[in-house]
């Protein structure tokens, strides 16, 4: 296969795994009309589908084979035992119906069981690209060719990534799978220490310890200084007194 042609089918396939969840191994289911135009293009099913989607499971479904036995031609004998050589995908249809409604049920509304649909009936994939979040497969000559992603799928990412819809609980399982895979799982939440209930303590502003006036220590230095000076006039008055007795 060619680098190229190895690199486009890469990068729908890595499209579907980011914005609806599939992953490898991608399951390809078959119909009828698949294995009658491998079998007239000489294409081996089980050889050339995984070179094409590498890890790749084929599967298909009862009745998609019962639709081709009720058919009883010749011509599609081979293409019916190459049907009944793949893995069946249980579809739970206790009746058979056909294959494009078996395909429709598993399906449904959001494709969950991430399929990959590959089919030759070219109004059957128009139906199916109605619906978003479905990689279409076919045989163009006798290489596989895998579709682009339709309108739909596209439209319905761009309002996903604008935020203007509403995501399904199978897509918000999907986002949040996928941040775990690129962001690792977010660390848990430290617990909040609980306050404890029971009598509050003390201000620790009514402990401070209060500030003295220095008034009084004012007024003590400075009557202190006023009976020094006293005592320093009383002794030179004493002095005089002396002198004049001597005198006399």
């Amino acid at each position: 296969m060619k680098v190229k042609r190895q690199k486009r089918v890469a990068k729908i396939l890595k499209y579907f795994h980011l914005n609806f969840g599939f992953r490898k191994p991608w399951n390809l289911l078959v119909d009828g009309t698949f294995c009658v135009a491998c079998l007239q293009n000489k294409v081996n099913i089980k050889e050339q589908m995984p070179k094409y989607l590498e890890e790749v499971k084929l599967i298909t479904t009862g009745c998609c084979i019962t639709e081709m036995e009720s058919i009883g031609s010749p011509e599609l004998y081979g293409a019916t035992l190459i049907l009944k050589g793949i893995p069946l995908f249980r579809c739970d249809h206790k009746k058979a119906v056909s294959a494009s409604a078996c395909i429709k049920s598993l399906i449904g509304a959001g494709n969950q069981n991430h399929l990959i649909i590959a089919s030759q009936d070219h109004n059957f994939r128009s139906e199916l690209r109605g619906v978003a979040g479905i990689p279409l497969l076919y045989l163009h000559g006798n290489a596989p060719t895998l579709e682009k992603p339709s309108e739909m799928s596209e439209s319905l990412t761009t309002r996903i990534a604008d935020g203007k819809t509403n995501l399904s609980q199978h897509q918000q399982k999907i986002l949040t799978e996928l941040k775990k895979q690129t962001f690792g799982e977010p660390e848990p939440d430290e617990k909040k220490r609980k306050k404890r209930k029971g009598p509050k303590g003390p201000n620790p502003l009514s402990c401070k310890k209060s500030k003295k006036p220095k008034v009084q220590h004012l007024n003590a230095t400075s009557e202190q200084s006023k009976k020094k000076r006293r005592k320093k006039k009383k002794n030179k008055g004493g002095g005089g007194e002396n002198i004049e007795n001597i005198e006399s």
